[in-house]
């Protein structure tokens, strides 16, 4: 399959509702690990509206990444922007495929913890919690680094649709 000259309109889509959807599981990942802490310790858990909304985000930021996935296999991407650094190109798609497989490993450890009360999976949800924090942090700041310093337009591939 050759690769597309640019991103379809769903791609585009998929990639900014999931980055948009991530900010608020940041933001109200407390809730829910109070909620689980004290359910561990056999506490009464009173009703947060933050808890079931971290998991409801946390099944459709899932779904969103798989339908991704399935775009890019079948659809395909873009080839990488030119660089004169091939490895960072590396990095870039290494970075890219640790980002789905965080998000999938995070919505499984984290049902896995609350759904099956396994104490050890909401420690891995924790910890990925952070791994995904970095990764974003790479992804824009190789982003920022190529629009701007290498002026290679890479930005603008995640704004407008090739289709």
């Amino acid at each position: 399959m050759s690769a597309p000259q640019g991103y379809s309109r769903a791609q585009i889509a998929l990639h900014w509702i999931v980055a948009a959807l991530i900010i608020p599981q940041f933001i109200f990942h407390d809730f829910i690990s109070h909620a689980f802490s004290a359910s561990m310790k056999g506490e009464a858990v009173t009703f947060n509206a933050a808890v079931p909304l971290h998991v409801f985000t946390g099944v459709l930021i899932l779904v969103m990444v798989i339908w991704r996935m399935v775009l890019r296999f079948t659809r395909g991407a873009p080839a990488p922007v030119p660089t004169d650094n091939p490895m960072m190109t590396k990095i870039a798609a290494a970075v890219q495929h640790t980002l789905y497989l965080v998000l999938i490993l995070m919505v499984i450890s984290g049902g896995m913890a609350w759904f099956g009360g396994l104490g050890f999976a909401a420690g891995v949800h924790g910890v990925m919690k952070f791994v995904l924090m970095l990764l974003v942090l790479i992804h824009i700041a190789g982003a920022v680094k190529q629009q701007f310093i290498e002026k290679t337009g890479v930005i603008g591939r995640m704004m407008k649709a090739a289709d």
